[in-house]
Formats: structure tokens, sequence, C-alpha cells
């Protein structure tokens, strides 16, 4: 199992990983559409856990923008496919990124904002940011001053 980037031609099987959970009524085709045509994920850089040349889980990186501080990255779409969820694929993928970030970007926090019970990701070390639905996990030389990124 390794990460890497996402090459464009994976972005529509990345974009329905996430479908039923964040299409919001629409069908198939609308939500890919969605997807394809979102500023929100063509600003970021899409990461994939592979084995066997399969797409085993998927996140987008962000950095310069939504409010992000200097040297802060900010995680989201964290998904796997329905047929494979519940093996540590995104667990695996989240802390694979983060080392990623961390120990060769230099990163100090990685914020997220989470869509599903916060306990997920507590026990990969991010901290509730109290009533805001954000995260973070920091390495040893940030100070988090209550800034928290715009939701992305």
């Amino acid at each position: 199992m390794y990460v890497r980037e996402a090459q464009a031609q994976e972005l529509d099987a990345i974009y329905a990983m996430g479908c039923d959970v964040w299409s919001d009524d629409l069908s198939y085709e609308e939500y890919l559409n969605v997807c394809r045509n979102s500023e929100k994920y063509q600003a970021g850089i899409w990461y994939v856990l592979v084995e066997n040349d399969q797409i085993l889980s998927s996140l987008i990186v962000y950095h310069d923008i939504f409010g992000l501080k200097d040297d802060c990255f900010g995680i989201g779409s964290v998904a796997t496919p329905n047929s494979l969820r519940g093996r540590g694929y995104a667990t695996t993928l989240v802390n694979l990124v983060k080392d990623e970030l961390f120990f060769y970007h230099n990163g100090k926090a990685i914020f997220l904002h989470s869509d599903i019970d916060n306990k997920f990701y507590s026990r990969l070390g991010f901290v509730e940011i109290k009533g805001t639905g954000c995260m973070y996990i920091s390495n040893r030389h940030f100070g988090f001053d209550g800034s928290v990124p715009a939701y992305f």
C-alpha cells in the first residue's frame, strides 16, 4: 500500500466514493458534474491510497486558502468506496498524509471539518475545537490561537 497524488483520469472514481454521503439527492451524473465543476475540489490536491492499482481511499489537501495560516494544511473529503469501508483504509491514508505534511512539507497543523462522528478523527490524534465542527492536529511547534479556517 502506498499514497500518491491522484491522476486526472481518476477523479470521477474519487468523486464517486462520496456520492452516497454527499450527493444531497442529486442523480449520480448530476453529482459528478457538481464535483467536476467545484472550485473547491480544483483548489486542492487529491491523494489516494493504492494497492495493486486499486484506489482504496482518497482525500483532498488544501494549503494557503480558506484562511489556513502559514505552514498549515486542511484535509477534506476523506472517502473510501462503499465495498471497502471498515477495513482501515481511510485511517491509513489520513496517517500517511499527516506524516507527509508534517515531515516533508514542514506543516505546523492540519485542520479538518468533520461531517462524521469526531471519534474517528480523535483516534488519529485530532482535537475538536469546541462548537465549530473543526478539528486539528499539530506538531509541537504550533501554538493554536483559536482562529478556525473557513469550511472546506
